[in-house]
C-alpha cells in the first residue's frame, strides 16, 4: 500500500511538472522540475543502470569526480573554436552563466550524479552535437540524449513539445525531423556524458567530435 501511494505520488509530481513545461517551454527551471520529478523513481534507476554499462561514465561515478568553477571570460581567451571558447560564446549570448547549470547540492549517491551530471553538461552537449537553441534544435538534442542515457526527461520533454505543437497548430515535420536526427547521432556517438568534457577546453572542438564519433562539420 505505501509503495502504490508513493509510486502515485511521483506520478503526480511528474504530470504536473511537464504541464508546467508545456506552459513555459523555455524555462530552465521548468525543465529542471521535470528531471527532478524522476530522479528517484523506476525510470531514474533504469537511466543509471544503462548508464553504469559504459566504461567511462562509471569510472566518473567511482571516482566522485566533479568538475571545477567554469569562469567564462577565462574560456572566451581561449583560441576560436575550441570547446570552451564556443560553450562561453553560447552562454554569453544568452545571458546564461554556468552557475545558472550547476547545481550546487552536493552529490551524495550515483542517481544523483546522474541528475548533476546531465544538468551541467547540457549546453556543452549542445556545442559538441551542433544543436541550435531554438524549439525544434532542442528536441533534436532530446533524441540525442534520449538514445544516448535513456532520458526519462527527454521522453517528457519531446511528448510536451509535440503536445505545444499540436495545440499550436504548428507543423510537426521540422520537429520530427530534429529529433530523428538527434536520435541517430546519439546512437552512433559515444557516451559524451562519461567524458571529462571540462578538461578539455582548450581542444579544438573538431578534435573532441571525432573521437566521440559525432558529426565533424556540424555547425558550431
Amino acid at each position: 500500500m505505501q509503495l502504490n501511494l508513493q509510486k502515485r505520488l511521483q506520478n503526480l509530481r511528474m504530470v504536473a511538472a511537464l504541464a508546467n513545461y508545456i506552459k513555459t517551454p523555455g524555462s530552465l527551471d521548468s525543465a529542471f522540475a521535470v528531471a527532478n520529478s524522476v530522479k528517484d523513481g523506476p525510470l531514474g534507476e533504469q537511466a543509471l543502470r544503462h548508464l553504469l554499462a559504459d566504461r567511462h561514465f562509471k569510472a566518473l561515478v567511482d571516482e566522485g569526480w566533479r568538475p571545477g568553477r567554469i569562469d567564462l571570460q577565462n574560456l572566451q581567451t581561449l583560441p576560436e573554436g575550441s570547446l570552451g571558447r564556443c560553450y562561453a560564446d553560447q552562454l554569453i549570448s544568452q545571458g546564461i552563466t554556468p552557475d545558472t547549470l550547476i547545481d550546487p547540492t552536493p552529490v551524495t549517491n550515483d542517481g544523483e550524479f546522474v541528475v548533476h551530471r546531465i544538468r551541467e553538461t547540457h549546453d556543452i552537449v549542445h556545442v559538441l552535437t551542433g544543436f541550435g537553441l531554438d524549439g525544434d534544435s532542442e528536441i533534436g538534442l532530446q533524441g540525442f540524449n534520449l538514445a544516448q542515457n535513456r532520458s526519462p526527461v527527454a521522453v517528457m520533454l519531446i511528448f510536451g513539445a509535440m503536445l505545444s505543437s499540436l495545440q499550436n497548430d504548428e507543423p510537426l515535420e521540422p520537429l520530427l525531423r530534429a529529433l530523428a536526427q538527434g536520435f541517430q547521432m546519439g546512437l552512433d556517438a559515444e557516451l559524451v556524458i562519461g567524458h571529462k568534457l571540462e578538461e578539455g577546453w582548450e581542444r579544438p572542438l573538431k578534435d573532441w567530435r571525432a573521437e566521440l564519433k559525432l558529426p565533424v562539420d556540424n555547425h558550431g
